[in-house]
């Protein structure tokens, strides 16, 4: 608190005020609960696709790997039989792939990804 005024991130509680008031000016009192009800919303929706994004790259990760380790199947967004695609992963990776078996790019991807793993320690 300086001089009785609550300061969050330099703006002042006059300020956040102001803002309500244009804000409902703008959308009218009624849509202002709406727009933070789908405000809400989306962030539930994007936080859930986070996590399904990390657990498929884990899951994607750990079949590369030939790590063992169990992920829950319904917390993945694939559907059944729905297969990685080699070739695609290592052209987004960067690797070359033209006239190489998958095996060849599973063991390039395998590299890239145990050398970036070695980068981050």
């Amino acid at each position: 608190m300086i001089g009785g005024m609550l300061f969050i991130g330099g703006i002042g509680p006059t300020e956040i005020g102001i803002i309500v008031l244009i804000i409902i000016l703008l959308f009218g009192a009624t849509k202002v609960p709406q727009l933070a009800r789908s405000f809400g919303q989306a962030m539930g929706e994007f936080k859930k696709a986070r996590k399904e994004a990390e657990i498929n790259y884990k899951k994607f990760e750990e079949s590369v790997t030939g790590s063992e380790e169990e992920i829950p199947k319904k917390a993945t967004a694939k559907t059944k039989g729905e297969e990685v695609n080699i070739t695609e992963v290592a052209a987004y990776m960067g690797i070359d792939t033209e006239g190489k078996t998958e095996e060849e790019l599973k063991e390039e991807v395998q590299a890239k990804l145990e050398a970036s793993k070695s980068e981050k320690e």
